[in-house]
């Protein structure tokens, strides 16, 4: 299968995937912002994906996947150098923003490729989050090495030079990827009018990603105000749910194949409630490792089922157009929530944000059973 063949770039590519989130709220505190900076820096960073989503997602369908993947490693490389001299507020934005046009084309090449193959959508879309997490789970291991060798403002630079040497690799290897996919680009695709139960799907999307992005960006300012961990302690703490997050994908989109999407996403939401609201009674880092990776799986499984749910039924040459017009509802979300959070963390209390997260899930419960559609049995789908 080709996107076997992507399992290698991808890998390297997201080294910084992981530490990148870990580092970044530290790194900024370093520099001597707030935490309520740092979470406007998160949300400028959602209001140009917003913006790019819709335009790269209807100029990709023009191109071959392999165009667009090869083209987003390019990004890649320029993302991670930026991110190297970046030391100020305003350079981790330009830097922030061409990782987010490498992110985009890279999503919706390997999307693209994962709906030419017409089935398994959620299993899929599992394996590709798996290869990217286990990137990640080995930049851990990468950033803890270098970071004991340097203090953390040397440490950034030298870490982010590193992955752009990794990002050159994976360039310089996808070009000797066939071109299996050059016949596919289509340039006089119609542009794509949303269903209205694409619609209601994109509308939970967006909800979710509100709720969820509270909570988990502000992870590590929780972790150092609730036990006052270090770096070394944060890097313990998340290696179950690291490990969870980089081998249990393929796993976990599996389920929602055979279970159906409708019902993994309902008891994907009922967990993570269950998994939050007892974090906040948590006061031991090892009960809190295990509890996030409860969250983790649930959080994963969610996304994993509802992606596919969309990606269901979509044209193979409209799937950057649907796809961008899809993601609008992830960075609207992604923009209101960690300011949100930021906001309550700061002003009434670090389990604020985790509170609001359980009882807004809860309430989600109802939306999703009303307007997500019913999943179809084995049977009605060979029918249809």
């Amino acid at each position: 299968m080709f996107l076997k063949k992507l399992t290698f770039p991808i890998i390297i590519i997201f080294l910084p995937y992981i530490f990148f989130d870990v580092l970044l709220p530290l790194y900024t505190k370093e520099l001597g912002y707030t935490t309520f900076q740092f979470t406007i820096l998160v949300s400028v960073f959602s209001i140009s994906q917003l913006i790019m989503r819709l335009l790269l997602g209807r100029v990709s369908d023009q191109y071959s996947r392999r165009s667009v993947f090869i083209v987003s490693l390019l990004f890649f490389v320029a993302a991670y150098l930026a991110f190297s001299v970046a030391d100020s507020l305003w350079i981790l934005v330009i830097a922030r923003v061409v990782y987010g046009i490498a992110s985009i084309l890279l999503t919706i090449s390997i999307f693209g490729m994962i709906t030419d193959t017409n089935d398994n959508f959620a299993q899929k879309l599992g394996r590709f989050d798996s290869n990217r997490n286990l990137g990640g789970f080995i930049g851990v291991g990468l950033s803890f090495y270098i970071l004991s060798k340097y203090e953390l403002l040397n440490g950034w630079k030298v870490l982010f030079v590193v992955c752009g040497a990794a990002a050159a690799i994976a360039f310089i290897y996808s070009l000797t990827l066939p071109k299996r996919s050059e016949s596919q680009c289509n340039i006089n695709s119609n542009r794509v009018v949303l269903s209205p139960e694409k619609r209601k799907i994109w509308m939970v999307n967006m909800l979710f990603c509100l709720i969820s992005s509270m909570i988990v960006v502000l992870l590590i300012p929780y972790l150092q105000a609730v036990f006052n961990a270090d770096i070394k302690e944060i890097a313990i703490t998340f290696i179950l749910p690291m490990l969870a997050s980089a081998f249990l994908g393929s796993f976990l989109g599996k389920l929602g194949d055979h279970m159906g999407y409708r019902k993994a996403i309902t008891l994907s939401t009922i967990v993570s409630a269950l998994a939050i609201s007892a974090v906040v009674f948590s006061f031991r880092l090892s009960i809190f490792a295990i509890l996030w990776t409860l969250f983790t799986v649930s959080w994963s499984m969610f996304n994993y089922s509802l992606d596919a749910m969309f990606l269901k039924d979509i044209s193979n040459h409209n799937i950057g157009d649907a796809y961008g017009k899809y993601s609008t509802g992830s960075y609207i979300g992604m923009i209101i929530g960690p300011t949100l959070g930021g906001f309550l963390f700061d002003s009434f209390g670090y389990t604020t944000p985790y509170i609001v997260f359980v009882v807004s899930m809860l309430l989600f419960i109802p939306l999703i059973l009303t307007i997500l559609p019913k999943d179809k049995t084995v049977i009605e789908e060979k029918r249809g």
